[in-house]
């Protein structure tokens, strides 16, 4: 039998008995109590009451210098970050991490925009918020982690090789079965650390041997690369690294879940990651161009005028495209209306690791650039 939501009536008891033993445990109490008012009544999960007290509902960013309301962050802990700090290089990292000390100096990091009066969000707050009291906001998890996790069969092995009654052990209606069964914290842990499990036939025991790989949302703590907010709205990026894909969809559904409008989605060939981005008034925005980020991206958000902006200034990192320097705010920001900062070396046309910048307009009547 199944109710109202297609949900399986032999599942609701199991998934009651989880919601009750979650409401004694949060990754994020501090930010609970400081952001969290009661959940409003609704058939589906909805977080906007987060936002509430916030001065607005809307998402758009006309220069870099408006002071912040709202800023959404992702906590360094979990496993997905102590399996990123294994390899500090692989993972993207610039240098060894001690999480302990990640933990802290993020949870100061909170404390000051809040002195400030910014309202601060974080991801696993946003996941999490509702799911105990909303069923619907509990589906919406459980299929978030279903794209998380995958089973698969081992590396050459056949399901053939699998007894008939062991098969379904790798199907969907399995998969959900598992994820029904688990907690909050487990469902977002599965969505953290995007694991596949890799099913082998053991001849003995359950008949199924497993063995596990991960690709953790490690870069996650980088909230700033998964999209662009702009004049007109936010924009979803689309991350170079193939380890970081998940995390848009991620931070897609946070937006989703706050009520925030996604008013558009980069697509390939085009590369853009929040980093190479910066907002500079109504009438101009910046996108670096070179490791990360690439011309198609700027093309998409100027024909489908995404930036809200008469100019888009692209810069390009032609010469040097080094890891260190891989986005435009690791060499350039803007300090306030009348003032940047840039990187010394960069200045000068025989400079190694100069930019070079190409100035589009939106044309008067085409609406198109030139």
């Amino acid at each position: 039998m199944t109710d109202a939501n297609g949900i399986g009536l032999e599942h609701l008891a199991i998934r009651q008995l989880s919601r009750k033993s979650d409401m004694t445990t949060s990754q994020s109490v501090q930010d609970v109590r400081d952001v969290a008012p009661p959940v409003p009544s609704a058939k589906r999960g909805s977080a906007t009451n987060l936002l509430s007290g916030a001065g607005t509902t809307t998402a758009v960013q006309e220069h870099e210098n408006e002071t912040a309301e709202i800023v959404i962050v992702c906590e360094p802990q979990g496993t997905s970050l102590m399996m990123g700090g294994l390899h500090p290089r692989a993972s993207l990292y610039e240098r060894p991490v001690n999480l302990d000390a990640a933990k802290y100096a993020h949870a100061e990091f909170r404390q000051v925009m809040r002195d400030a009066g910014v309202k601060v969000l974080t991801v696993r707050e946003i996941l999490s918020y509702g799911v105990v009291n909303h069923m619907g906001a509990r589906v919406e998890l459980e299929e978030m982690a279903m794209t998380a996790l995958t089973y698969s069969m081992d590396e050459g092995v056949e399901i053939t090789e699998l007894r008939e009654e062991d098969r379904p052990y790798l199907s969907d209606t399995y998969k959900r079965e598992v994820l029904q069964h688990m907690s909050i914290m487990q469902l977002i842990d599965t969505i953290m650390i995007n694991p596949t499990v890799h099913i082998s036939p053991s001849y003995r025991d359950t008949g199924l041997s497993a063995s596990y790989t991960f690709q953790p949302l490690s870069n996650l703590v980088y909230t700033r690369d998964q999209q662009i907010t702009t004049c007109k709205g936010i924009v979803m990026g689309k991350l170079r690294s193939s380890q970081r894909q998940l995390e848009v969809e991620v931070m897609k559904f946070c937006f989703r879940k706050l009520g925030l409008p996604v008013v558009g989605e980069i697509e390939e060939p085009g590369f853009l990651e929040g980093g190479d981005y910066f907002a500079a008034g109504e009438d101009l925005a910046l996108v670096g161009v070179g490791l990360r980020s690439n011309q198609e991206a700027c093309d998409q958000l100027m024909q489908r005028n995404w930036l809200g902006t008469d100019r888009l200034a692209v810069v390009r990192d032609d010469f040097e495209q080094h890891q260190d320097r891989m986005h435009l705010d690791c060499v350039f920001s803007i300090l306030g209306d009348k003032c940047c900062i840039m990187l010394e070396e960069m200045l000068g046309a025989e400079s190694k690791t100069r930019r070079l910048v190409d100035e589009y307009s939106r044309h008067p009547s085409t609406g198109g650039p030139t």
